[in-house]
């Protein structure tokens, strides 16, 4: 049995989608990809491996609860666990509207597997629990609330189809949440395949993690505050993913949020693109902090004229009230890529590397820059642009017309009159950058 005649799911996870080749020339020349310019650390084979993602609480079983009111944070910080990579710290206010007497409630955070063919765990390792969810914790009304986990296999449809959707009617049954043992897991993949394990490369061990805790919900207002971390995803295309379930919000009675907040910090210098199933245009959003957005021209993930945000620094807000989303909040920052790329050229184009900057912010990191073997393929004038990117980042206003001229010309720059030159200021990756097109 061949893999690639295996699946063709129903509802995929997250990497079918990013694993997926179009072999028509069409869309090769639409993406025009010349070269990757910055090394991609964050995985570990030539696609992608997609390792967890974020979800709302749920409901296990019906409820005449509603959510009232989220506030959704989400903060990018460097994944100091495995050096490389993203990390993902997400905190998420909630209050819960009880119109009824007081009640116990059995509540869920469901998270799929790590998929991908850049993922190489052993059952052994991932039945332990989510390896890349840490400090999983849940407080309501200012207590702590211990969870159990259970490991749920997705639904087999027969003839190598599976239903990839999280439902808790596939779970909870008899009055209790059903975890399927390592054992038991194994056994039923031996019925299915025949102990052939390629679908392990695409689809990761085609079962998913619950929490599930017993949360008392007085009458009227509750507060539960749910934090966690998780890696980001990545793919060779792309510096870091992040998903997140907003759908599962609407399990609650009132099917939704009624009023919600949605934070992106993503850091400072940051360029990325927000996946507009929940939204129609960037217009909807806002900038706590200095910010602008433009269109990307070019496709990401199967979407075309995706809005790409740029922030100087700050966050990116998007409020709603009588919030149904209809689609799942997905976090794209591209690598680093030449676009324009002319077939009957051969070597480097070093201009195009300076043209390329101007679409959005990029990680100045002259260690990534081992491609470079005669940099003096760039002008004088090209130096000078790259040398003074770091300013420019930060909103410097320059008194030479020609550099203004340039940074003026990107989707990215903001002037910031404030701001004073400083390399102090500067991380040690600047400085470095800095000095290298010095020389």
């Amino acid at each position: 049995m061949e893999k690639t005649d295996v699946f063709l799911p129903k509802n995929p996870p997250f990497s079918y989608f990013c694993n997926l080749t179009d072999k028509t020339s069409t869309m090769k020349k639409l993406f025009t990809i010349l070269l990757a310019l910055f090394a991609f650390l964050g995985v570990k084979a030539n696609d992608g491996a997609f390792y967890s993602n974020g979800t709302q609480l749920i409901p296990i079983t019906e409820t005449t609860i509603k959510v009232q009111k989220e506030i959704l944070t989400i903060t990018r910080i460097p994944d100091k666990v495995s050096g490389y990579g993203s990390l993902f710290q997400v905190n998420v206010y909630y209050e819960f509207y009880n119109p009824g007497k007081a009640r116990d409630l059995l509540v869920g955070f469901e998270s799929p597997t790590p998929d991908g063919n850049g993922y190489f765990g052993t059952l052994d390792e991932i039945y332990k629990g989510q390896p890349y969810i840490y400090d999983f914790k849940v407080k309501m009304n200012k207590a702590d609330l211990p969870y159990q986990l259970a490991h749920v296999p997705y639904q087999y449809q027969g003839d190598y189809q599976f239903d990839f959707t999280m439902d808790s009617k596939a779970y909870y049954k008899d009055g209790r949440v059903q975890d399927m043992t390592k054992d038991q897991f194994s056994a039923s993949m031996d019925k299915i395949f025949k102990g052939k394990e390629e679908y392990i490369d695409i689809d990761g061990y085609l079962f998913y993690y619950v929490y599930y805790f017993n949360a008392h919900f007085n009458q009227g207002l509750n507060v539960i505050e749910h934090t966690y971390t998780f890696k980001g995803s990545a793919l060779v295309t792309m510096d870091y993913i992040f998903s997140y379930i907003l759908t599962a919000a609407n399990r609650w009675a009132n099917n939704g949020i009624d009023d919600f907040t949605l934070r992106l910090d993503m850091g400072e210098h940051e360029s990325f693109s927000v996946n507009p199933t929940f939204y129609k245009d960037a217009s909807e959003w806002t900038f706590d902090g200095k910010g602008k957005s433009s269109i990307k021209q070019s496709m990401t993930m199967g979407e075309e004229n995706l809005p790409i945000f740029h922030v100087q620094s700050g966050s990116l807000v998007f409020h709603k009230k009588n919030f149904h989303p209809e689609g799942e909040l997905s976090i794209y920052r591209d690598g680093f890529y030449i676009y324009g790329y002319d077939d009957d050229v051969t070597g480097l184009q070093y201009n195009v590397f300076v043209e390329a900057l101007k679409s959005q912010y990029y990680n100045l990191n002259v260690e990534n820059l081992s491609y470079v073997d005669d940099k003096e393929g760039l002008t004088a004038e090209e130096k000078r642009i790259l040398k003074n990117m770091p300013f420019a980042y930060r909103g410097y206003v320059f008194n030479d017309k020609g550099l203004q001229r340039f940074f003026n010309s990107t989707k990215w720059y903001i002037a910031n009159p404030d701001y004073k030159a400083d390399m102090s200021t500067m991380s040690k990756e600047e400085n470095k950058w800095i000095n290298f097109w010095k020389e």
